[in-house]
């Protein structure tokens, strides 16, 4: 539930509009806390991946849109028109993430903690797995939620693979890069169900991550005066600071 706008939420919105934030804002966070959990016990992609993919493309492309909206706000005094939201930024969450992580590098300065905010920000361009979870997300919020559906119109292939053929490079790529994920014990089915377990909990942990880093960084002022606001609000209050950024 949103709490309410304070007054003077930001003199660039009306109440109404800070209503409507404070709503987005709420969702990015209900959105991100269900993803995230929604990876972590995802067991068959056959069956379960259209979840993960549906709340993973809708919950990061609002948190991108929510915390640029606050940046262009702090850059130009309004919120993005309704045509920026729809075709410029539209659903692709890459485009998007670029744009993000180019309005974190120049939003640091203003930051009130710079080196904390410069130390969050590496922890997002530093993931290597995080570029394909989002692949994998755009992919699905651009058009791969109608994959199937489009090759029983035309009787041709996609032109594109389809989104669970993108998060099988996400999970390779975790194997490929962890050394303790790197065997996979074929011929033990028990073993293999914990290690499936410990493969999408490392993925669940770099979305958590970034989530996090986000937040502190909204928080930190890198998006504005109102990004200070909304930082708060995108984050579940009382969740702990994900272990992998502690550490």
């Amino acid at each position: 539930m949103a709490s309410s706008p304070p007054p003077g939420l930001h003199p660039a919105l009306s109440t109404h509009q800070g209503f409507a934030l404070l709503e987005e804002a709420g969702a990015v966070r209900n959105l991100l806390r269900d993803s995230v959990e929604a990876i972590r016990t995802l067991r068959f992609v056959s069956l379960h991946g259209d979840g993960v993919f549906m709340l993973g493309s809708i919950g990061v492309e609002k948190a991108m849109k929510v915390m640029l909206g606050c940046n262009e706000i702090e850059a130009s005094g309004s919120w993005p028109s309704k045509a920026t939201l729809r075709y410029d930024w539209g659903h692709d969450i890459q485009k998007m993430s670029q744009l993000l992580n180019t309005a974190i590098e120049r939003g640091q300065a203003r930051s009130t903690h710079t080196g904390y905010a410069e130390t969050l920000a590496d922890r997002i361009s530093g993931s290597t797995t995080l570029p394909l979870l989002f692949a994998t997300f755009a992919r699905y919020g651009k058009s791969g939620r109608f994959h199937h559906l489009g090759i029983l119109a035309t009787n041709e292939p996609g032109s594109d693979e389809s989104p669970s053929e993108y998060w099988e490079r996400v999970e390779f790529h975790v194997r490929s890069t962890e050394p303790e994920l790197a065997e996979v014990p074929y011929g033990d089915n028990q073993a293999l169900d914990e290690y499936e377990v410990r493969l999408r909990d490392r993925i669940a942990d770099e979305l958590e991550a970034w989530w996090y880093c986000v937040h502190r960084l909204g928080v930190q002022g890198c998006f504005g005066d109102l990004g200070r606001k909304i930082g708060w609000e995108i984050w579940e209050p009382g969740r702990p600071e994900p272990p992998i950024v502690r550490n």
